[in-house]
């Protein structure tokens, strides 16, 4: 492709960028690929008007500002390109439908599978309950509580989660529960398992009482467990609808530590990059780990350690199941070096930290000649006030570009240098200033010995007179 293929308002968009370029910088150059440290290949696929992709964690490595200023997209002959970094605006989720769900026991010989469980449907008036089939094989004998069923009513196809609830009692308590669905009572299918659990000693307490599902049209509900506690039984249970959430793009990176803190112990993580976390979670080895810690990140541009989150983060196991801590959710922090300080219980080896983020995405415009190329890491850009960030990258672009259609696919190919890692390091100042502070002092220092030594010889009389 050659020179512009795009709808008017692209065009108008360029055009704009490039003549506030102008106007920003009349006497300064635009910057040219040499002048960063890496640069990797763009293959566009099919004809558009604007490209769009995603930044893996190589481009985060490669710049030298967290905040991503110093990326840019030249086209063949290297010129520049507008482009626009940032994430897509988080859509708003739909009020959801939270209810409380009737559970009916269902009684068998104990360790009977779930699926060898005979159910039937019974219609009392304009009701339809379930019945155990009392003439299944098996159904004689000793009974436990193996499971239990819940009807939702009608179909539904936005069921997102459930909550149990159990006698406390019976705690400590850790048990993996499956959910089942069906819309018939004959047949069923897999929605998510779970594990469930109430431990508490002294001021600590561990409680997991949400099980995630997959939406799926259903309408009843069968949970079941094996080697629940005696006294097991669900006390209520809650239901959780609400509207399919769109898939997110996320990225995570296990990171092992590096290094202790001499000053507090606490162990140091080094992700290479300060991606934008908004998912952490807490890996502890073994089969029995409970610590608590605070969590502490290094932000750019800070001089000492921030914190994060300071609470309980555990493995456990019984009886088979497993109760770990949920991952936590963050205000999206970029963060390259992180720091866990242990307060009480141990861990060795130590933990892992896994980091959780939705990477950036990056628009631009289908102008000039192709193929494009993204550059990245130059800390000159940071003396410049970052030009690239600043001239082509107006906070309007995204919705523009929007408004002309869909965004083309690209890739990004092998990274190869440009500049190379020199460019990340920031320019030498000229020592003029220096030289001319200690020229302007020793001037100084001259001019007042001069009119030292005047007033001398003004004031000592002649030794010869009278």
């Amino acid at each position: 492709m050659s020179e512009l293929r795009y709808p008017r308002a692209a065009m108008l968009l360029a055009i704009a960028l490039m003549a506030n370029a102008v106007i920003a910088a009349p006497s300064r150059p635009a910057p040219s690929p040499s002048a960063y440290a890496w640069g990797w290949p763009i293959e566009a696929q099919g004809s558009a008007d604007y490209y769009e992709f995603t930044l893996p964690l190589e481009v985060y490595r490669s710049v030298a500002d967290p905040e991503l200023r110093d990326i840019g997209v030249f086209d063949a002959r290297g010129e520049p390109v507008p482009r626009w970094i940032g994430k897509a605006a988080a859509p708003v989720p739909a009020a959801g439908e939270v209810r409380e769900l009737t559970v009916l026991p269902v009684h068998a010989p104990p360790g009977t599978p779930a699926g060898e469980m005979k159910l039937a449907l019974e219609r009392r008036g304009d009701q339809m309950t379930v019945r155990i089939d009392e003439t299944a094989p098996g159904a004689a004998g000793a009974r436990a509580l193996v499971a239990g069923i819940a009807d939702l009513g009608g179909l539904r196809a936005d069921l997102r989660a459930v909550e149990l609830e159990w006698p406390r009692e019976i705690e400590p308590l850790i048990l993996e529960v499956s959910v089942e669905g069906s819309t018939d009572l004959q047949q069923w299918f897999a929605l998510g398992a779970g594990t469930v659990a109430g431990l508490r000693e002294a001021d600590e307490s561990i409680e997991q009482r949400r099980i995630g599902l997959a939406g799926r049209e259903l309408r009843y509900l069968r949970l079941s467990w094996n080697a629940a506690p005696p006294g097991w039984r669900v006390t209520r249970l809650v239901a959780h609808f609400a509207a399919a959430a769109a898939p997110e793009v996320r990225e995570y990176l296990p990171l092992t530590p590096v290094g202790r803190d001499a000053a507090d112990g606490g162990w140091l993580y080094d992700a290479g990059a300060a991606v934008a976390v908004d998912r952490l979670a807490l890996e502890l080895p073994g089969e029995q780990g409970l610590l608590r810690a605070n969590l502490l990140a290094w932000l750019p541009g800070q001089s000492q350690w921030q914190g994060v989150h300071d609470g309980l983060f555990y493995r456990l196991r019984r009886d088979g199941a497993v109760a770990e801590s949920d991952p936590l959710t963050l205000v999206p922090l970029r963060a390259r070096r992180w720091k866990l300080v242990i307060r009480s219980g141990r861990s060795e080896p130590a933990p892992r930290l896994r980091l959780g983020w939705q990477p950036d995405r990056i628009l631009f415009v289908a102008q000039g000649e192709s193929p494009w190329r993204l550059v990245a890491g130059s800390a000159s850009d940071r003396e410049q006030d970052f030009p690239m960030a600043r001239r082509f990258s107006d906070p309007g672009m995204l919705q523009l570009l929007e408004r002309t259609g869909p965004a083309g696919r690209a890739t990004l190919g092998a990274r190869y240098e440009l500049g190379g890692p020199r460019r990340l390091e920031p320019p030498r100042r000229p020592e003029w200033r220096r030289w001319s502070l200690w020229i302007a002092l020793i001037a100084g220092v001259g001019v007042v010995g001069g009119m030292a030594w005047r007033l001398l010889r003004q004031g000592v009389p002649d030794s010869r007179s009278g």
